[in-house]
């Protein structure tokens, strides 16, 4: 997993920073920028596409009935991409506040 994400969060950040060059240009004047626009790029790009499960009960979650046995997927781009959460969530802001605040990995402390 490492692998993948790694990979693909520093091709995904040539690929934001050249599409956004004014963010560019606030990471050359300011490398202290670095940390958050990784985790920019994390929410952004996001590395990972789904993540498939299988209920092991029969549930109600948002008034969408979901049976045992049956397979639910997580989008992480859908989560990342939440206006409802994220404010600007389309846009690449490599000072955004709180720029840990996305779901790329699924939901908690993430370290690798």
């Amino acid at each position: 997993g490492g692998n993948d994400t790694t990979r693909n969060t520093i091709t995904g950040s040539v690929l934001a920073l050249n599409q956004n060059p004014d963010q560019y240009k606030k990471l050359r004047e300011d490398p202290a920028l670095i940390s958050n626009m990784v985790s920019e790029t994390i929410r952004w790009q996001t590395p990972l596409a789904h993540m498939r499960r299988t209920a092991k009960e029969n549930i109600a979650f948002k008034g969408k009935k979901i049976k045992a046995g049956e397979k639910v997927v997580m989008w992480y781009v859908s989560g990342n991409r939440d206006d409802e959460v994220i404010e600007q969530p389309d846009d690449y802001i490599i000072d955004r506040k709180n720029p840990r605040h996305h779901v790329s990995f699924g939901f908690g402390i993430h370290r690798c």
